[in-house]
């Protein structure tokens, strides 16, 4: 990469299609998208304006590849630990800090599931001049590239690639859960823990910090730990920035202490003037800013105060500006019936009946993938850009929520037909059952009118002959996949027998893939235990008034 580290306002980025894992690794060539960003642009924003021009679903992982940093999205689940030897950080980081300059390039990384791989070339950097509109999409080459080919029907596959590429203008605002811990690995954890128990005062803050990020509120942890909101979201930048070495304390030149009697009276007068209305000053405003309190300040005590000092004061008082947090961000109209819906089928399961998490994935192409290894350090393993076409495998699968047993199928596609074999593969599996609840996603299969008339003649034939269960659905939300439990098992399943696999058939990834689920099964058969755990906890989703979206499940 370029060694220019001269500050600009914005970034002319050029995204280029290198594959995935359904076709050979290599650029597509006349396919690009050229676009503009402000410096300020977090990773994470980065994704959602890609996803954006792209028309893609958003709710995957990914992670950027930046000289020798991995930066990763794990998604919006619960606080959790992550074990990993890879040196990664989240994507909590604006571009400036990464000080990229023309000519450098990095990889993005989309789907963990179908590892979709794009290279990002930086193709000019300027100063802000005027007022932009950003981000801008400045030109594209080529078709949209479809996310799920094979998907839909032949024509709305051609209407989806000759849409015009488009980019929002909404991907910079903060996200839902700005100062939340993204992630912590497990090396981390066991430090932050000494930390904790440590008799250093310093250790013992950001540790309590850290751990308790997903349990205690900012100002709950600041009275805890006795100092300010703003050096508590210090380090959760700093952390979510650079890990744990963000954190670790750097020592300090003791200066002497210049907190006077007349600064203590100056915070006594501010914060009294903070407590108090701006009409009370004759101000027009409904809130005060460093401006309004500056000039109150003045008009009642016939001394002047600058906006800094004013900034100061109320900080080391423990006060800061906050904005009120979003949530349930599902476009879906019927979002609160539809989550209400699956819980109570979920959380009041009687004796005989069954509910069932449903999902498909593929089309996986028989190739060898790439993936972790033990090698010496002196190799670096390697997969071929171009390789045979040895078929490919797509499946349909349904997890049980109370025995947490996979039940799977193989079929050509994903549509309506697969999920029909699906539904009567599971009425006959658990044909003593007395009714079964079916969730699923939102794709368009899954609501066809096709499926819908096919169930409701299944289920009169069903009650006519009384015998077998009664098959009832309870579709998930739109943009809700996160409720859907079994795309986890999917992602382990990949990372068990997909990654770093060189099968000779489809025949022999799918025995893979079974044996994988058998070995699965067996074990919660001897281990019983059931899917999911926040799930489960009806309390949990009571007051969807407050329910931060992403927050749904602890797997």
């Amino acid at each position: 990469m370029s060694n220019d580290t001269t500050p600009s306002d914005i970034y002319t980025l050029q995204l280029q299609y290198a594959g995935g894992f359904a076709e050979d690794f290599a650029i597509r060539p006349h396919w690009n998208r050229t676009f503009k960003v402000s410096k300020d642009t977090t990773l994470e924003s980065l994704s959602r304006i890609i996803v954006d021009i792209l028309n893609w679903d958003p709710f995957h992982l990914y992670e950027f590849q930046i000289r020798d940093k991995k930066y990763v999205h794990f998604g919006e689940d619960d606080y959790f630990f992550l074990e990993t030897s890879d040196d990664c950080v989240s994507c909590d980081i604006p571009l400036f800090v990464l000080k990229l300059a023309k000519g450098d390039s990095f990889r993005y990384i989309y789907d963990f599931g179908d590892w979709h791989i794009f290279i990002v070339i930086v193709t000019a950097t300027e100063v802000l001049k005027g007022s932009m509109k950003l981000p801008d999409l400045v030109s594209y080459e080529g078709k949209n590239l479809l996310q799920y080919p094979g998907a839909f029907s032949k024509a709305d596959e051609q209407r989806l690639q000759a849409m015009s590429p488009n980019v929002g203008v909404n991907h910079q605002s903060d996200p839902k859960d700005k100062w939340r811990i993204r992630f912590v690995q497990i090396c981390d954890e066991e430090t932050l823990e000494a930390w904790r128990k440590c008799k250093d005062k310093q250790l013992w803050d950001r540790a309590v910090t850290m751990l308790e990020n997903r349990n205690l509120s900012l100002q709950q942890i600041s009275t805890k730990i006795e100092r300010p909101i703003s050096a508590v979201q210090d380090w959760i930048r700093a952390f979510n920035r650079y890990g744990i070495d963000g954190i670790r304390p750097r020592p300090k030149k003791r200066t002497p202490d210049r907190r006077t009697h007349a600064s203590e009276v100056k915070k006594k007068r501010v914060i009294e003037i903070l407590h108090d209305r701006p009409s009370s000053f004759g101000i027009n405003r409904s809130n005060w800013n460093l401006a309004s309190l500056a000039s109150a300040y003045e008009n009642r005590h016939g001394e002047s105060i600058s906006r800094s000092n004013v900034s100061r004061l109320i900080r080391t008082a423990g006060y800061g500006l906050k904005k009120a947090k979003k949530v349930l961000t599902s476009p879906d109209p019927d979002y609160r019936e539809k989550v209400e819906l699956v819980l109570r089928a979920l959380q009041n399961l009687q004796s005989g009946e069954l509910f069932f998490f449903i999902d498909e994935m593929g089309p996986l192409r028989v190739r060898k993938y790439g993936g972790r290894m033990y090698s010496k350090r002196t190799e670096t393993p390697s997969v071929p850009q171009v390789q045979s076409n040895k078929g490919s495998v797509t499946l349909s699968g349904a997890l049980s929520a109370t025995t947490n047993q996979v039940t799977w199928i193989y079929g050509k596609s994903k549509d309506t037909l697969a999920m029909i074999d699906l539904i009567e593969l599971l009425f006959n599996q658990y044909n003593d059952s007395t009714a079964i609840y079916i969730t699923w996603d939102a794709a368009s299969w899954h609501d066809s009118l096709n499926l819908n008339e096919w169930l409701d003649e299944f289920n009169s034939t069903t009650q006519r002959f009384g015998i077998g269960p009664t098959i009832f659905l309870a579709p998930l939300p739109t943009s809700s996949q996160f409720l859907d439990v079994i795309e986890s098992i999917f992602s382990g399943m990949k990372r068990a027998v997909i990654h770093h696999s060189d099968y000779k058939s489809d025949i022999e990834m799918k025995e893979a893939i079974s044996c994988h689920f058998r070995e699965r099964n067996a074990y919660f058969k001897e281990n019983p235990k059931r899917v999911g755990k926040k799930i489960w906890q009806q309390e949990f989703f009571s007051d969807f008034g407050s329910l931060p979206s992403g927050n749904y499940r602890e797997w």
